[in-house]
């Protein structure tokens, strides 16, 4: 017994992830919220100079790590938007840490957080509350999102400096002008610099810094086929003794932060959030305010959800009845590879109630195209689920299937 007991010691002294975890404390956070949501930064408004210093600053962070440059542009992304009547630009930051296995590292896991905040008085940005009080004049968003901006620091300081190296790889990705719009992670979405139909999972970290009395809220545990996910992000907060709130898909915070960018496009999207209070969008947001201790535990969750998940056998796919309005589309399905650059999805279950059952689906088909467009060879599932998010309120659409050799065109609607 005295000899098994040791070498269950041994092993868990050599496991990488115990050191890693190690360096996500609280002395870190502080200091990067210090910088984050200091007065030097001026609320950190998307397009303002304030901004351009904390991409600075999470640049020199990232390159310390030893991670690789996955923007356009070395670690960036630059883009423009609009805002209050006028066009600015903001840059992304993305960072990549690369897998170990040589085929799974073409794969990804996402982890992401907005940077920026609402500014300070007297630049054109929308979103600030209250107004100036006491003479404080800059809305230093310590906890929107300074508390998910220096939580994903640690969690990337942790792998970059670290030995752990899941077999997928990973993206560590800060997003800009998230307060006018979700224009950053849209853009990236639009225009990833990496395939978005390779990037298997995303967790995304906004407003973790408060309320450590509450349970936080996870967004989406059902966002992904099957239990993996929500296995995962019990165990993950189990570990750290994190009491949570778990959501099977979306609450109201989800659809207003990053995450939803991503989930739009077929990826399985988890939020962390622990919930609003009296400071947000005020000038009160202040670092004094964070609950360190509890912000490390997050902080290290996210660790553990991140690295789990990179290290599946099989990678997180979109759950088809995630709900963004309308009748789910009602099956369980398989990724097939069809001629040239096309796909289907396989059907192993059909439910009456869903879009795809009324429509007369049956187990054995093969779904082919939507709305004439033939679904994707890369994660077809994930594109017909595009599709069918994009076609709502449109009215009928017609689906086309292969069924005992013969193609069958039937016709889907959305209304409950």
């Amino acid at each position: 017994m005295r000899a098994l007991l040791l070498g269950l010691i041994l092993l868990w002294q050599a496991d990488p992830s115990v050191e890693a975890l190690k360096t996500i404390d609280e002395d870190t956070l502080k200091a990067h919220e210090s910088v984050l949501a200091s007065d030097e930064f001026e609320g950190r408004a998307a397009g303002f100079p304030g901004n351009e210093k904390a991409v600075a600053y999470l640049v020199k962070q990232v390159e310390s790590f030893g991670l690789k440059p996955a923007g356009v542009d070395g670690y960036l992304q630059e883009f423009e938007f609009e805002t209050q009547g006028t066009t600015r630009k903001a840059k992304n930051v993305i960072a990549l840490l690369e897998g170990s296995d040589p085929a799974l590292k073409e794969e990804f896991v996402l982890i992401g957080g907005h940077l920026d905040h609402v500014g300070r008085l007297g630049q054109a940005v929308s979103g600030q509350k209250d107004g100036a009080k006491g003479g404080d004049e800059i809305w230093n968003g310590a906890d929107d999102n300074g508390s998910g901006t220096s939580a994903i620091l640690t969690v990337a300081r942790a792998f970059g400096k670290g030995a752990v190296r899941p077999r997928r790889s990973i993206l560590f990705c800060w997003w800009n002008a998230e307060e006018a719009g979700l224009k950053g992670s849209a853009w990236w979405a639009g225009h990833p610099t990496r395939s978005i139909e390779k990037v298997t999972y995303c967790l995304n970290l906004d407003m973790v810094g408060r309320n450590p009395e509450r349970p936080m809220d996870v967004e989406g545990v059902k966002n992904a086929e099957g239990d993996a996910l929500e296995r995962i992000i019990t165990d993950a907060c189990d570990a750290e003794k994190l009491k949570i709130t778990k959501y099977d898909h979306t609450n109201e915070a989800m659809f207003r932060s990053d995450g939803v960018s991503l989930l739009r496009q077929g990826v399985p999207a988890t939020m962390f959030f622990t919930y609003w209070h009296a400071d947000y969008h005020a000038v009160g947001d202040h670092m004094d305010k964070i609950a360190y201790p509890n912000l490390a535990k997050i902080a290290r969750s996210a660790f553990r959800i991140v690295r789990d998940a990179a290290n599946l056998e099989r990678g997180l796919r979109i759950n088809p009845d995630v709900p963004l309005g309308g009748r789910p589309l009602g099956i369980r399905g398989e990724d097939v590879k069809l001629d040239g650059d096309a796909g289907g999805v396989k059907v192993a279950f059909v439910s009456a109630e869903g879009a795809l059952g009324k429509a007369g689906v049956l187990e054995n088909d093969t779904i082919v195209s939507f709305r004439g467009s033939a679904l994707s060879a890369q994660r077809p599932m994930a594109d017909l689920w595009k599709k069918a998010q994009a076609s709502r309120g449109e009215g009928a659409c017609a689906i086309e299937v292969m069924r005992g050799g013969e193609k069958k065109e039937l016709t889907a609607t959305w209304g409950r």
